[in-house]
Protein backbone atom coordinates (compact mmCIF):
# COMPACT_ATOMS: atom_id res chain seq x y z
CA UNK A 1 0.00 0.00 0.00
CA UNK A 2 2.73 2.33 1.08
CA UNK A 3 4.66 1.64 -2.44
CA UNK A 4 1.62 2.31 -4.50
CA UNK A 5 0.86 5.33 -2.13
CA UNK A 6 4.72 6.74 -2.82
CA UNK A 7 4.04 5.66 -7.11
CA UNK A 8 0.85 7.73 -7.08
CA UNK A 9 2.26 10.65 -5.26
CA UNK A 10 5.34 10.47 -8.00
CA UNK A 11 2.58 10.72 -10.73
CA UNK A 12 0.53 13.49 -8.96
CA UNK A 13 3.73 15.41 -8.62
CA UNK A 14 5.02 14.70 -12.24
CA UNK A 15 1.14 15.42 -13.35
CA UNK A 16 1.41 19.21 -11.38
CA UNK A 17 5.02 20.08 -12.83
CA UNK A 18 3.74 19.50 -16.23
CA UNK A 19 0.76 21.61 -15.85
CA UNK A 20 2.69 24.05 -14.23
CA UNK A 21 4.82 23.75 -17.36
CA UNK A 22 2.03 24.31 -19.51
CA UNK A 23 0.61 27.44 -17.67
CA UNK A 24 3.87 28.81 -17.93
CA UNK A 25 3.97 27.98 -21.92
CA UNK A 26 0.24 29.27 -22.06
CA UNK A 27 1.12 32.51 -20.91
CA UNK A 28 4.35 32.57 -22.51
CA UNK A 29 1.93 32.36 -25.69
CA UNK A 30 -0.48 35.09 -24.35
CA UNK A 31 2.17 37.42 -23.89
CA UNK A 32 3.60 37.01 -26.98
CA UNK A 33 0.37 37.65 -28.84
CA UNK A 34 -0.26 40.47 -26.99
CA UNK A 35 3.05 42.48 -27.67
CA UNK A 36 2.17 41.27 -31.15
CA UNK A 37 -0.88 43.00 -31.16
CA UNK A 38 1.13 45.98 -29.23
CA UNK A 39 3.46 46.21 -31.52
CA UNK A 40 1.10 46.77 -34.51
CA UNK A 41 -0.77 49.25 -32.53
CA UNK A 42 2.56 51.29 -32.02
CA UNK A 43 3.76 50.64 -35.07
CA UNK A 44 0.57 51.83 -36.06
CA UNK A 45 0.99 55.36 -34.01
CA UNK A 46 4.68 55.76 -35.80
CA UNK A 47 3.25 55.38 -38.98
CA UNK A 48 0.33 58.25 -38.27
CA UNK A 49 2.66 60.91 -36.73
CA UNK A 50 5.06 60.38 -40.16
CA UNK A 51 1.73 61.30 -41.85
CA UNK A 52 1.16 64.28 -40.07
CA UNK A 53 4.18 65.78 -38.92
CA UNK A 54 7.23 64.73 -41.13
CA UNK A 55 5.53 64.52 -44.63
CA UNK A 56 6.69 67.40 -46.54
CA UNK A 57 8.44 68.76 -43.70
CA UNK A 58 11.02 70.99 -45.60
CA UNK A 59 8.27 72.09 -48.48
CA UNK A 60 7.51 74.97 -47.35
CA UNK A 61 9.79 77.96 -46.62
CA UNK A 62 10.10 79.68 -42.79
CA UNK A 63 7.26 81.93 -42.13
CA UNK A 64 7.13 85.09 -40.35
CA UNK A 65 6.31 85.41 -37.38
CA UNK A 66 8.30 83.94 -34.26
CA UNK A 67 9.30 80.74 -36.95
CA UNK A 68 11.69 82.77 -38.72
CA UNK A 69 13.19 84.35 -35.41
CA UNK A 70 13.43 81.28 -33.46
CA UNK A 71 15.37 79.55 -36.54
CA UNK A 72 17.38 82.37 -37.19
CA UNK A 73 18.28 82.58 -33.53
CA UNK A 74 19.50 78.69 -33.69
CA UNK A 75 21.20 79.89 -37.17
CA UNK A 76 23.16 81.98 -35.17
CA UNK A 77 24.37 80.01 -32.73
CA UNK A 78 25.73 77.39 -35.02
CA UNK A 79 27.40 80.41 -37.23
CA UNK A 80 28.83 82.33 -34.14
CA UNK A 81 29.71 79.22 -31.93
CA UNK A 82 28.19 80.89 -28.64
CA UNK A 83 25.71 77.92 -27.22
CA UNK A 84 25.11 79.99 -24.26
CA UNK A 85 23.74 83.22 -25.32
CA UNK A 86 21.43 83.36 -28.14
CA UNK A 87 20.64 85.94 -30.22
CA UNK A 88 18.18 87.71 -32.73
CA UNK A 89 19.22 90.55 -35.09
CA UNK A 90 22.60 91.06 -33.58
CA UNK A 91 20.65 91.52 -30.18
CA UNK A 92 21.01 89.32 -26.92
CA UNK A 93 17.49 87.18 -27.17
CA UNK A 94 16.75 86.15 -23.92
CA UNK A 95 12.87 85.80 -24.35
CA UNK A 96 13.04 82.00 -24.34
CA UNK A 97 15.81 79.50 -22.66
CA UNK A 98 17.93 77.51 -24.53
CA UNK A 99 16.46 74.06 -25.24
CA UNK A 100 14.83 74.37 -28.87
CA UNK A 101 17.02 76.48 -29.78
CA UNK A 102 20.00 73.56 -29.01
CA UNK A 103 17.59 70.94 -30.33
CA UNK A 104 17.34 73.13 -33.72
CA UNK A 105 21.03 73.93 -34.06
CA UNK A 106 21.99 70.36 -33.31
CA UNK A 107 20.01 69.58 -36.57
CA UNK A 108 20.93 72.49 -38.36
CA UNK A 109 24.81 71.11 -38.11
CA UNK A 110 23.25 67.43 -38.93
CA UNK A 111 21.13 68.52 -41.99
CA UNK A 112 22.43 72.10 -42.92
CA UNK A 113 20.57 75.02 -42.80
CA UNK A 114 17.13 74.09 -44.14
CA UNK A 115 13.70 74.29 -43.89
CA UNK A 116 13.70 70.31 -42.62
CA UNK A 117 16.46 70.89 -40.22
CA UNK A 118 14.60 73.63 -38.51
CA UNK A 119 11.58 71.69 -37.88
CA UNK A 120 12.40 68.35 -37.41
CA UNK A 121 13.29 68.67 -33.74
CA UNK A 122 9.51 69.83 -33.13
CA UNK A 123 8.35 66.35 -35.28
CA UNK A 124 10.17 64.81 -33.08
CA UNK A 125 8.95 65.94 -29.93
CA UNK A 126 5.01 65.84 -31.06
CA UNK A 127 5.79 61.95 -31.78
CA UNK A 128 7.49 61.18 -28.48
CA UNK A 129 4.66 63.25 -26.99
CA UNK A 130 2.20 60.80 -28.87
CA UNK A 131 3.82 58.13 -27.48
CA UNK A 132 4.36 58.99 -23.89
CA UNK A 133 0.36 59.98 -24.17
CA UNK A 134 -0.41 55.91 -25.51
CA UNK A 135 1.91 54.51 -22.05
CA UNK A 136 0.48 56.25 -19.96
CA UNK A 137 -2.97 55.65 -21.13
CA UNK A 138 -1.93 52.29 -21.27
CA UNK A 139 -0.87 52.39 -18.01
CA UNK A 140 -4.40 53.67 -16.16
CA UNK A 141 -6.59 51.45 -18.52
CA UNK A 142 -4.83 49.44 -21.34
CA UNK A 143 -3.48 49.48 -24.83
CA UNK A 144 -6.51 50.13 -25.98
CA UNK A 145 -7.34 53.40 -24.21
CA UNK A 146 -3.41 53.97 -25.12
CA UNK A 147 -4.28 53.42 -28.66
CA UNK A 148 -7.50 55.81 -28.97
CA UNK A 149 -5.87 58.65 -26.84
CA UNK A 150 -2.57 58.89 -28.57
CA UNK A 151 -4.85 58.97 -32.36
CA UNK A 152 -6.47 61.57 -30.55
CA UNK A 153 -3.64 64.15 -29.96
CA UNK A 154 -1.92 63.08 -32.83
CA UNK A 155 -5.20 64.33 -34.89
CA UNK A 156 -5.92 67.50 -33.82
CA UNK A 157 -5.43 71.02 -35.32
CA UNK A 158 -3.14 72.32 -32.82
CA UNK A 159 -0.56 69.92 -32.31
CA UNK A 160 -0.36 69.04 -35.83
CA UNK A 161 0.36 72.64 -36.15
CA UNK A 162 3.31 73.05 -33.27
CA UNK A 163 4.33 69.44 -34.27
CA UNK A 164 5.46 71.07 -37.70
CA UNK A 165 6.35 74.40 -36.54
CA UNK A 166 9.79 76.19 -34.78
CA UNK A 167 8.53 77.02 -31.98
CA UNK A 168 9.55 76.46 -28.49
CA UNK A 169 5.65 75.23 -27.05
CA UNK A 170 6.44 72.04 -28.28
CA UNK A 171 9.32 70.89 -26.02
CA UNK A 172 7.55 72.32 -22.95
CA UNK A 173 4.62 70.31 -23.78
CA UNK A 174 7.13 67.24 -24.27
CA UNK A 175 9.29 67.24 -21.15
CA UNK A 176 6.15 67.85 -19.04
CA UNK A 177 4.13 65.02 -20.26
CA UNK A 178 7.53 62.97 -19.70
CA UNK A 179 7.03 64.65 -16.28
CA UNK A 180 3.79 63.88 -15.02
CA UNK A 181 3.72 60.25 -17.03
CA UNK A 182 7.19 59.87 -15.15
CA UNK A 183 5.32 60.45 -11.63
CA UNK A 184 2.31 58.54 -12.29
CA UNK A 185 3.95 55.38 -13.13
CA UNK A 186 5.98 55.72 -10.33
CA UNK A 187 2.71 56.26 -8.47
CA UNK A 188 1.81 53.50 -9.15
CA UNK A 189 4.71 51.02 -9.59
CA UNK A 190 6.54 50.24 -6.34
CA UNK A 191 8.65 47.96 -7.76
CA UNK A 192 10.68 50.34 -10.32
CA UNK A 193 9.28 53.63 -8.22
CA UNK A 194 12.88 55.20 -7.42
CA UNK A 195 13.75 54.96 -11.36
CA UNK A 196 10.65 56.83 -12.61
CA UNK A 197 11.09 59.32 -9.58
CA UNK A 198 14.05 59.82 -11.12
CA UNK A 199 13.16 60.59 -14.63
CA UNK A 200 10.43 62.53 -13.10
CA UNK A 201 13.45 64.81 -11.87
CA UNK A 202 15.52 64.47 -15.28
CA UNK A 203 12.32 65.30 -17.81
CA UNK A 204 11.07 68.46 -15.40
CA UNK A 205 14.60 69.53 -14.91
CA UNK A 206 14.67 69.76 -19.27
CA UNK A 207 11.10 71.07 -18.94
CA UNK A 208 12.92 73.89 -17.16
CA UNK A 209 15.47 74.59 -19.75
CA UNK A 210 12.73 74.68 -22.37
CA UNK A 211 9.99 77.56 -20.58
CA UNK A 212 11.97 78.46 -17.64
CA UNK A 213 9.76 78.17 -14.33
CA UNK A 214 6.81 76.95 -15.78
CA UNK A 215 8.73 73.99 -16.69
CA UNK A 216 8.85 72.37 -12.94
CA UNK A 217 5.94 75.04 -11.62
CA UNK A 218 2.83 73.07 -13.56
CA UNK A 219 3.83 69.43 -12.90
CA UNK A 220 4.01 70.37 -8.55
CA UNK A 221 0.74 72.13 -8.79
CA UNK A 222 -0.45 68.74 -10.58
CA UNK A 223 1.19 66.40 -8.50
CA UNK A 224 0.13 67.91 -5.14
CA UNK A 225 -3.30 69.05 -6.09
CA UNK A 226 -3.75 65.11 -7.18
CA UNK A 227 -1.99 64.01 -3.86
CA UNK A 228 -3.83 66.31 -1.95
CA UNK A 229 -7.47 64.80 -3.10
CA UNK A 230 -6.20 61.10 -3.23
CA UNK A 231 -5.54 62.15 0.60
CA UNK A 232 -1.71 60.61 -0.32
CA UNK A 233 0.47 63.99 0.57
CA UNK A 234 2.72 61.19 2.11
CA UNK A 235 3.81 59.80 -1.05
CA UNK A 236 5.58 63.42 -1.53
CA UNK A 237 8.05 61.92 1.49
CA UNK A 238 9.14 58.95 -1.34
CA UNK A 239 9.19 61.49 -4.03
CA UNK A 240 12.02 63.92 -2.43
CA UNK A 241 15.30 62.19 -2.67
CA UNK A 242 19.11 64.25 -2.42
CA UNK A 243 19.71 62.12 -6.37
CA UNK A 244 16.99 63.71 -7.95
CA UNK A 245 17.44 66.97 -6.85
CA UNK A 246 21.10 66.99 -8.00
CA UNK A 247 19.93 65.58 -11.25
CA UNK A 248 17.71 68.65 -11.77
CA UNK A 249 19.88 71.21 -10.79
CA UNK A 250 22.78 69.37 -12.64
CA UNK A 251 20.57 70.03 -16.14
CA UNK A 252 19.21 73.16 -14.81
CA UNK A 253 21.95 75.29 -12.93
CA UNK A 254 24.70 75.06 -15.51
CA UNK A 255 23.13 77.00 -18.38
CA UNK A 256 21.02 79.50 -16.23
CA UNK A 257 24.51 80.53 -14.70
CA UNK A 258 26.31 80.94 -17.42
CA UNK A 259 23.95 83.24 -19.12
CA UNK A 260 23.28 85.30 -15.99
CA UNK A 261 27.15 85.50 -15.67
CA UNK A 262 28.08 86.38 -19.28
CA UNK A 263 25.27 88.94 -19.11
CA UNK A 264 23.95 90.57 -15.87
CA UNK A 265 20.86 91.80 -17.48
CA UNK A 266 19.41 88.31 -18.42
CA UNK A 267 17.75 87.19 -14.73
CA UNK A 268 16.02 90.12 -14.05
CA UNK A 269 14.74 90.41 -17.56
CA UNK A 270 13.68 86.74 -17.54
CA UNK A 271 13.10 85.92 -14.36
CA UNK A 272 10.75 88.66 -13.61
CA UNK A 273 9.71 90.68 -16.46
CA UNK A 274 8.81 87.80 -18.93
CA UNK A 275 8.05 85.54 -16.15
CA UNK A 276 6.16 86.99 -12.75
CA UNK A 277 5.42 89.96 -14.55
CA UNK A 278 4.05 88.47 -17.89
CA UNK A 279 1.39 86.64 -15.25
CA UNK A 280 0.61 89.24 -13.00
CA UNK A 281 0.70 92.57 -15.12
CA UNK A 282 -2.48 93.71 -16.33
CA UNK A 283 -0.02 95.26 -19.24
CA UNK A 284 1.44 92.42 -20.35
CA UNK A 285 1.86 91.74 -24.09
CA UNK A 286 -0.70 89.38 -25.30
CA UNK A 287 -3.37 90.48 -22.93
CA UNK A 288 -6.29 88.51 -23.37
CA UNK A 289 -9.86 88.36 -21.67
CA UNK A 290 -10.84 85.85 -19.28
CA UNK A 291 -12.57 83.33 -21.85
CA UNK A 292 -10.06 83.29 -24.00
CA UNK A 293 -9.05 79.86 -24.03
CA UNK A 294 -12.19 78.62 -24.11
CA UNK A 295 -12.56 79.42 -28.05
CA UNK A 296 -9.01 78.59 -28.38
CA UNK A 297 -9.15 74.44 -27.04
CA UNK A 298 -12.09 74.05 -28.68
CA UNK A 299 -10.99 75.35 -32.05
CA UNK A 300 -7.68 73.89 -31.40
CA UNK A 301 -8.10 70.48 -30.03
CA UNK A 302 -10.64 69.80 -32.87
CA UNK A 303 -12.58 67.47 -33.95
CA UNK A 304 -12.40 66.20 -30.93
CA UNK A 305 -13.10 69.06 -28.77
CA UNK A 306 -16.80 68.48 -29.93
CA UNK A 307 -16.65 65.31 -27.12
CA UNK A 308 -14.79 67.21 -24.55
CA UNK A 309 -17.88 68.19 -22.52
CA UNK A 310 -19.28 64.89 -21.96
CA UNK A 311 -15.83 63.30 -21.48
CA UNK A 312 -15.73 65.80 -18.40
CA UNK A 313 -19.35 64.62 -17.23
CA UNK A 314 -19.39 60.91 -17.87
CA UNK A 315 -16.79 59.78 -15.65
CA UNK A 316 -18.98 62.71 -12.85
CA UNK A 317 -21.99 60.29 -12.77
CA UNK A 318 -21.38 58.41 -9.96
CA UNK A 319 -19.94 61.65 -7.79
CA UNK A 320 -16.60 62.92 -7.68
CA UNK A 321 -15.41 60.39 -5.11
CA UNK A 322 -15.90 57.33 -7.00
CA UNK A 323 -13.35 58.70 -9.98
CA UNK A 324 -10.38 56.32 -10.63
CA UNK A 325 -7.36 57.72 -9.44
CA UNK A 326 -6.05 58.01 -13.48
CA UNK A 327 -9.28 59.92 -14.22
CA UNK A 328 -8.84 62.40 -11.01
CA UNK A 329 -5.48 62.44 -11.97
CA UNK A 330 -6.20 63.30 -16.00
CA UNK A 331 -9.12 66.49 -14.43
CA UNK A 332 -6.55 68.16 -11.94
CA UNK A 333 -3.90 68.01 -15.23
CA UNK A 334 -6.67 69.83 -17.58
CA UNK A 335 -7.52 71.80 -14.77
CA UNK A 336 -4.20 73.16 -13.40
CA UNK A 337 -3.47 73.84 -16.49
CA UNK A 338 -6.26 75.88 -18.15
CA UNK A 339 -6.94 77.38 -14.91
CA UNK A 340 -3.45 78.88 -14.88
CA UNK A 341 -3.26 80.36 -18.27
CA UNK A 342 -6.17 81.69 -18.10
CA UNK A 343 -5.88 83.72 -14.47
CA UNK A 344 -2.50 84.79 -16.70
CA UNK A 345 -2.24 88.48 -18.09
CA UNK A 346 -0.59 87.29 -21.04
CA UNK A 347 -2.45 84.75 -23.27
CA UNK A 348 -0.93 83.12 -26.07
CA UNK A 349 -3.15 79.79 -27.97
CA UNK A 350 0.24 77.70 -28.23
CA UNK A 351 0.50 78.13 -24.19
CA UNK A 352 -2.21 75.54 -23.28
CA UNK A 353 -0.34 72.75 -24.89
CA UNK A 354 0.70 71.17 -22.40
CA UNK A 355 -2.83 70.19 -21.12
CA UNK A 356 -3.45 68.44 -24.85
CA UNK A 357 -1.83 65.08 -23.76
CA UNK A 358 -4.55 64.78 -20.72
CA UNK A 359 -7.56 66.31 -22.69
CA UNK A 360 -6.56 63.18 -25.44
CA UNK A 361 -6.71 60.63 -22.45
CA UNK A 362 -10.34 61.73 -21.09
CA UNK A 363 -11.94 62.07 -24.96
CA UNK A 364 -9.74 58.64 -25.52
CA UNK A 365 -11.07 56.83 -22.46
CA UNK A 366 -15.05 58.28 -23.09
CA UNK A 367 -14.42 56.35 -26.74
CA UNK A 368 -12.96 53.24 -25.22
CA UNK A 369 -16.63 52.76 -23.54
CA UNK A 370 -18.89 53.71 -26.41
CA UNK A 371 -16.51 51.09 -28.08
CA UNK A 372 -16.44 48.10 -25.37
CA UNK A 373 -19.62 48.91 -23.06
CA UNK A 374 -21.61 51.54 -24.52
CA UNK A 375 -25.17 51.96 -22.71
CA UNK A 376 -27.85 53.57 -24.93
CA UNK A 377 -27.83 56.97 -22.87
CA UNK A 378 -23.93 57.23 -23.48
CA UNK A 379 -24.49 56.49 -27.37
CA UNK A 380 -27.23 58.93 -27.59
CA UNK A 381 -25.00 62.06 -25.68
CA UNK A 382 -22.28 61.47 -28.07
CA UNK A 383 -24.48 61.76 -30.86
CA UNK A 384 -25.02 65.42 -30.09
CA UNK A 385 -21.76 67.08 -30.28
CA UNK A 386 -21.34 64.95 -33.61
CA UNK A 387 -24.72 66.55 -34.46
CA UNK A 388 -23.60 70.04 -33.15
CA UNK A 389 -20.50 70.04 -35.21
CA UNK A 390 -22.21 69.13 -38.51
CA UNK A 391 -25.07 72.08 -38.33
CA UNK A 392 -22.03 74.61 -37.08
CA UNK A 393 -20.14 73.53 -40.27
CA UNK A 394 -23.17 73.64 -42.84
CA UNK A 395 -23.94 77.15 -41.43
CA UNK A 396 -19.75 77.98 -41.60
CA UNK A 397 -20.60 77.03 -45.37
CA UNK A 398 -23.75 78.81 -45.93
CA UNK A 399 -22.16 82.05 -44.09
CA UNK A 400 -18.85 81.42 -46.44
CA UNK A 401 -21.09 81.60 -49.77
CA UNK A 402 -23.02 84.96 -48.44
CA UNK A 403 -20.65 86.77 -46.85
CA UNK A 404 -17.35 85.41 -48.73
CA UNK A 405 -14.20 86.55 -46.82
CA UNK A 406 -12.74 88.13 -49.75
CA UNK A 407 -10.04 89.77 -47.44
CA UNK A 408 -8.43 87.00 -46.29
CA UNK A 409 -7.30 86.07 -50.32
CA UNK A 410 -5.94 89.43 -50.72
CA UNK A 411 -4.20 89.44 -46.70
CA UNK A 412 -2.93 85.87 -45.93
CA UNK A 413 -3.56 84.08 -49.97
CA UNK A 414 -6.35 81.81 -49.08
CA UNK A 415 -8.67 81.27 -51.49
CA UNK A 416 -12.68 81.43 -51.15
CA UNK A 417 -12.93 78.15 -52.89
CA UNK A 418 -10.37 76.83 -50.82
CA UNK A 419 -12.09 77.33 -47.60
CA UNK A 420 -15.08 76.38 -49.11
CA UNK A 421 -13.47 72.92 -49.90
CA UNK A 422 -12.73 72.23 -46.16
CA UNK A 423 -15.89 73.33 -45.17
CA UNK A 424 -17.24 70.84 -47.00
CA UNK A 425 -14.55 67.90 -46.62
CA UNK A 426 -15.38 68.34 -42.71
CA UNK A 427 -19.32 68.33 -42.71
CA UNK A 428 -19.34 65.44 -45.16
CA UNK A 429 -17.02 63.54 -42.63
CA UNK A 430 -18.76 64.77 -39.97
CA UNK A 431 -22.33 63.50 -40.93
CA UNK A 432 -20.50 60.19 -41.63
CA UNK A 433 -18.95 60.08 -38.69
CA UNK A 434 -22.91 60.79 -37.24
CA UNK A 435 -24.65 58.32 -39.48
CA UNK A 436 -22.34 56.03 -38.56
CA UNK A 437 -22.91 56.11 -35.03
CA UNK A 438 -26.43 56.35 -35.39
CA UNK A 439 -26.09 52.63 -36.63
CA UNK A 440 -23.81 51.42 -33.99
CA UNK A 441 -21.09 51.44 -35.19
CA UNK A 442 -18.66 53.78 -33.71
CA UNK A 443 -15.10 52.00 -34.71
CA UNK A 444 -16.29 53.55 -38.16
CA UNK A 445 -17.27 56.79 -36.88
CA UNK A 446 -13.94 57.07 -34.76
CA UNK A 447 -11.47 56.65 -37.77
CA UNK A 448 -14.00 58.08 -40.40
CA UNK A 449 -12.89 61.65 -37.89
CA UNK A 450 -9.31 60.50 -37.76
CA UNK A 451 -9.44 60.20 -41.71
CA UNK A 452 -10.56 63.75 -42.15
CA UNK A 453 -8.50 65.44 -40.18
CA UNK A 454 -6.00 63.45 -42.28
CA UNK A 455 -7.04 64.53 -45.83
CA UNK A 456 -7.67 68.05 -44.59
CA UNK A 457 -3.72 68.72 -43.56
CA UNK A 458 -2.89 66.85 -46.68
CA UNK A 459 -5.29 69.38 -48.54
CA UNK A 460 -3.83 72.50 -46.23
CA UNK A 461 -0.08 71.29 -46.89
CA UNK A 462 -0.55 70.57 -50.83
CA UNK A 463 -3.15 72.96 -51.67
CA UNK A 464 -3.83 75.83 -49.51
CA UNK A 465 -0.02 76.75 -48.17
CA UNK A 466 1.45 77.10 -51.67
CA UNK A 467 -0.67 79.91 -52.32
CA UNK A 468 -0.25 81.01 -48.51
CA UNK A 469 3.51 81.04 -48.76
CA UNK A 470 4.43 84.12 -50.36
CA UNK A 471 1.95 86.14 -47.75
CA UNK A 472 3.58 84.59 -44.33
CA UNK A 473 7.20 84.19 -45.87
CA UNK A 474 9.79 86.90 -47.16
CA UNK A 475 11.80 83.99 -48.75
CA UNK A 476 11.86 85.39 -52.31
CA UNK A 477 12.18 89.16 -51.34
CA UNK A 478 15.38 88.36 -49.09
CA UNK A 479 17.19 86.57 -51.91
CA UNK A 480 16.07 89.29 -54.29
CA UNK A 481 17.18 92.43 -51.75
CA UNK A 482 20.21 90.45 -50.93
CA UNK A 483 21.53 90.59 -54.60
CA UNK A 484 20.53 94.48 -55.00
CA UNK A 485 21.72 95.44 -51.68
CA UNK A 486 25.67 96.00 -50.71
CA UNK A 487 26.93 93.49 -48.52
CA UNK A 488 27.48 95.41 -45.36
CA UNK A 489 23.87 96.59 -45.42
CA UNK A 490 21.01 95.84 -43.23
CA UNK A 491 17.66 95.11 -44.68
CA UNK A 492 14.70 97.69 -44.01
CA UNK A 493 11.18 97.03 -43.24
CA UNK A 494 8.57 98.94 -42.55
CA UNK A 495 6.50 98.37 -39.54
CA UNK A 496 6.74 95.02 -39.04
CA UNK A 497 10.40 93.10 -38.95
CA UNK A 498 10.13 90.34 -41.47
CA UNK A 499 12.66 87.87 -39.18
CA UNK A 500 12.66 85.10 -42.20
CA UNK A 501 14.39 87.38 -43.99
CA UNK A 502 17.27 87.09 -41.59
CA UNK A 503 17.31 83.26 -41.62
CA UNK A 504 17.72 83.12 -45.69
CA UNK A 505 20.22 86.45 -45.89
CA UNK A 506 22.40 86.22 -42.79
CA UNK A 507 21.76 89.98 -42.91
CA UNK A 508 20.87 92.12 -39.67
CA UNK A 509 17.83 94.49 -40.16
CA UNK A 510 16.16 97.68 -39.29
CA UNK A 511 12.36 98.65 -38.77
CA UNK A 512 10.77 102.14 -39.82
CA UNK A 513 7.75 102.58 -37.55
CA UNK A 514 6.19 105.97 -38.85
CA UNK A 515 5.52 107.34 -41.92
CA UNK A 516 8.17 110.19 -41.69
CA UNK A 517 11.05 107.91 -40.42
CA UNK A 518 10.22 105.85 -43.94
CA UNK A 519 10.12 109.33 -46.08
CA UNK A 520 13.35 110.60 -44.72
CA UNK A 521 14.91 106.93 -45.58
CA UNK A 522 13.81 107.35 -49.21
CA UNK A 523 15.43 110.67 -49.14
CA UNK A 524 18.85 109.41 -49.06
CA UNK A 525 20.74 110.05 -52.24
CA UNK A 526 22.10 106.80 -52.89
CA UNK A 527 19.22 103.94 -53.86
CA UNK A 528 17.55 102.42 -51.02
CA UNK A 529 15.06 99.60 -50.88
CA UNK A 530 12.31 98.88 -47.94
CA UNK A 531 9.91 96.16 -47.92
CA UNK A 532 6.12 97.69 -46.69
CA UNK A 533 2.66 95.78 -46.81
CA UNK A 534 0.19 97.00 -49.71
CA UNK A 535 -1.68 98.41 -47.52
CA UNK A 536 0.67 100.24 -46.00
CA UNK A 537 2.01 101.76 -48.90
CA UNK A 538 -1.67 102.76 -50.34
CA UNK A 539 -2.39 104.74 -46.70
CA UNK A 540 0.81 106.70 -47.29
CA UNK A 541 -0.21 109.92 -49.80
CA UNK A 542 3.59 111.37 -49.71
CA UNK A 543 4.95 108.11 -50.92
CA UNK A 544 3.66 108.54 -54.72
CA UNK A 545 6.18 110.81 -55.93
CA UNK A 546 9.02 109.49 -53.58
CA UNK A 547 8.75 105.35 -54.17
CA UNK A 548 9.47 103.04 -57.03
CA UNK A 549 7.72 99.95 -56.86
CA UNK A 550 10.50 97.20 -57.58
CA UNK A 551 8.64 94.07 -56.78
CA UNK A 552 5.77 92.76 -55.05
CA UNK A 553 4.98 88.81 -53.41
CA UNK A 554 2.10 88.35 -51.86
CA UNK A 555 0.79 91.06 -49.57
CA UNK A 556 4.40 92.66 -49.91
CA UNK A 557 6.14 95.28 -51.81
CA UNK A 558 9.65 96.20 -52.42
CA UNK A 559 9.96 99.79 -53.09
CA UNK A 560 12.96 101.87 -53.47
CA UNK A 561 13.55 105.77 -54.08
CA UNK A 562 15.29 105.33 -57.82
CA UNK A 563 13.81 102.94 -60.39
CA UNK A 564 15.46 100.47 -61.31
CA UNK A 565 17.63 100.95 -64.49
CA UNK A 566 16.64 98.95 -67.80
CA UNK A 567 18.06 96.31 -68.88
Amino acid sequence: MGLVADKNDEICETEVKRLAQDTRMGKAVFNEKIWEKEIVLILGLVFLCLLLFFFQLGARPIWDIDEGMHASTSKDMVLSGDWVTPTFNGKNFYDKPILHNWFVALSFLVFGFTEFAARLPAAILGLGCVMATYLLGRRMSGPKTGFLSAVILATNGEFIILSRTVVHDISLAFFVTLTLFSFYMGFKNEKHRRRYILLCYVSSGFAVLAKGPLGVLLPALIIGLFLLLEGKLHFLREMVTGWGILIFFAITAPWYILISLSNKDYAGYFFIDQNLMRFLSPKAQHHGPFYYYFPVLLGGFFPWSCFLPLALYHPLRGGFRKLDEGTVFLMVWFVIVFVFFTLASSKLSTYILPLFPAVSLLVGLLWRDLLETPTLELRKESLYPLGLCLVFFLLALLYVRVNPPIRYESEYGVALNDVTTVCILIAGAVALSFFLHLNKNSKASFFTLTGMVIVVIYFTILVIIPSVDPYRSTKGFAQKLDRRVDPEEKLVFYRRLRDSALFYTDRKAIVLFTPQQLINYLDSDKRVYCVINRNYFKEIKELENRAHVIDHEGNKLMISNQKEPGP
